[in-house]
């Protein structure tokens, strides 16, 4: 199944300049079969959390909202590296 990926310009902007997070490693992060979802408790909205790694091995936390209308897809709302307790647990669910 395709899933597509959406992202508003003015907060991908603000992602890059904050995060230094591109586009394409967001994406790259659900592509990561060690991959995990959590849920995201921030109360705006119905939205996840994936944390997984790209090609290049940077651990991201990526903040999303799913729609399963026609196509599923997938707005990607916030992205950045995962630390402390996140970052843990991603290695620990690999045994290292």
């Amino acid at each position: 199944m395709d899933i597509g990926f959406v992202w508003d310009q003015n907060k991908y902007r603000e992602v890059q300049e904050k995060h230094q997070v591109q586009f394409y490693e967001a994406v790259a992060a659900f592509d990561d079969p060690n991959g995990f979802e959590v849920s995201d408790l921030s109360g705006y909205e119905d939205r996840s959390r994936w944390i997984g790694a790209t090609a290049a091995g940077r651990v991201l936390v990526v903040v999303y909202s799913a729609s399963q209308e026609d196509l599923p897809l997938y707005r990607l709302i916030t992205a950045f590296d995962a630390d402390g307790s996140l970052r843990d647990e991603y290695y620990s669910r690999q045994g290292i």
